[in-house]
């Protein structure tokens, strides 16, 4: 069982669904209705309706998923998003039976910024930019929430063009680009950072 956390058109989903074969499933989860709709149209589209695939509207701080229901979840440049991580990766942890996998892909900054950016970025928060942070940081949360064994696969520093981009994701109509000194201002500061880490199959009680 994978759970792709805001799954957002499908892609992921469907990526997946094709290496987990017949014998298992993938579940989608979005907030936004209209991506849930466009992946369910997407996965009719190229006949895949039938498969091991469902998605749910669900608000990835409590999806309402049963305890220790995945093998893996997944996401992809999303969780940044989320202004509550440390709820996010709790829920994420509750979900996962013993020895369940996280692979993520995610924006982290490579330290802090000044906070009157910080507050611009935000400002748009559906641009990745405006709710990154530290990736120590990032680090922390995970702790927090339980998991182990944290290994990054690729790290990769976002190039100007990379940057404008990621800072209006998921377009101009949704998020207005921020000033060109802001953008310049942050450059070399913003990575993408992919990687994996483990729920352990017991967690020790502090007494």
């Amino acid at each position: 069982m994978v759970v792709d956390f805001g799954c957002g058109g499908g892609i992921d989903v469907i990526l997946t669904a094709h290496k987990v074969g017949l014998q298992g499933k993938v579940i989608g989860i979005d907030f936004a209705s209209q991506m849930i709709e466009r992946a369910n149209q997407t996965v009719a589209e190229i006949g895949l309706q039938d498969s091991n695939i469902e998605f749910y509207v669900s608000d990835m701080t409590r999806t309402l998923l049963p305890d220790g229901y995945a093998d893996v979840v997944i996401s992809n440049c999303v969780i940044n998003l989320c202004p509550d991580k440390d709820t996010v990766y709790q829920e994420i942890f509750r979900i996962l039976r013993p020895n369940g996998r996280l692979a993520i892909s995610d924006i982290t900054l490579t330290e802090e910024i000044n906070p009157k950016r910080r507050e611009r970025f935000q400002s748009t928060w559906a641009g990745c930019l405006g709710g990154a942070i530290p990736e120590d940081d990032y680090w922390q949360v995970l702790g927090r929430a339980g998991f182990e064994w944290i290994r990054i696969v690729a790290r990769h520093t976002l190039v100007p063009d990379e940057l404008a981009a990621m800072a209006c994701c998921p377009g101009d109509e949704f998020a207005p680009a921020p000033t060109k000194e802001d953008i310049a201002a942050v450059q070399g500061k913003v990575t993408s950072v992919k990687f994996t880490a483990i729920k352990p199959s017991r967690t020790w009680e502090i007494k």
